[in-house]
């Protein structure tokens, strides 16, 4: 018979089991055909050349990462406009590139394109990809519906609710240009038919290293891959 703490560590692993089978499912309505704005936000195509080719060499994401996900998601599930979670996206040969926009307000007569982060501590500046992604979400705003926005911006929020915090959120808005937004569009069109290149010739784009490299995926492979073309080019030159 199982006592008390044993009964609970049940209890404990059926949660476990309900935010895993809930992974699973959201990874099965993930759009293939779709290049996902949250791919490219780091600026890396190997990353995303993995994604398309090597999805199974992606390593399993642990139990903390799961909840965050979890909650992340389910913080996102309610909407504060009319605009909340609606899906837009350009098309290229093969896949369109997209995502789902999170809010849009109306403020002194402006637009702001607005996206919900959720964080364990509230930072003192919008963090640099999450302006890039919010500028991807503003080309596509302007591509796909012919929508300019007048500013874009972060929302981060606490999940939790302590009655010793005095914030709990924190918003930064930068006002942009349509110039702004259509070079940004640009920028993804060139990661984007790049990727389609590589993809098409089955050859390895180059890594682009940054502090998010320490939690990617694919770091495992990428170092193996990146060592093995290291050595050819060795061999190649004392040859």
């Amino acid at each position: 018979m199982m006592n008390e703490e044993e009964v609970a560590e049940a209890i404990n692993e059926k949660f476990r089991e309900g935010v895993r089978k809930w992974m699973d499912e959201e990874q099965a309505k993930r759009d293939k055909a779709i290049f996902h704005v949250s791919s490219f936000v780091y600026g890396c195509i190997r990353k995303v050349w993995y994604e398309e080719k090597y999805s199974d060499k992606i390593a399993p994401v642990d139990e903390e990462g799961l909840l965050r996900m979890w909650i992340g998601v389910k913080l996102h599930e309610t909407p504060i406009t009319d605009w909340h979670e609606t899906p837009i996206w350009i098309d290229f040969p093969v896949k369109s590139f997209g995502g789902r926009l999170d809010e849009i307000f109306e403020i002194d007569g402006k637009k702001i394109l607005i996206d919900k982060k959720f964080v364990n501590k509230l930072p003192i500046s919008m963090n640099d990809h999450y302006f890039k992604q919010i500028m991807y979400y503003a080309a596509l705003l302007l591509y796909s519906k012919e929508i300019v926005v007048d500013g874009v911006g972060i929302h981060y929020m606490l999940p939790t609710v302590s009655y010793k915090s005095v914030k709990r959120e924190q918003t930064f808005v930068k006002f942009v240009s349509k110039k702004e937004i259509l070079e940004t569009g640009e920028e993804i069109k060139r990661m984007v038919y790049s990727l389609l290149s590589h993809l098409e010739t089955d050859t390895l784009p180059e890594p682009k290293r940054s502090w998010y490299c320490d939690y990617c995926p694919y770091i495992n492979s990428c170092n193996a891959d990146s060592l093995e073309y290291i050595s050819k080019d060795v061999f190649e030159a004392v040859k």
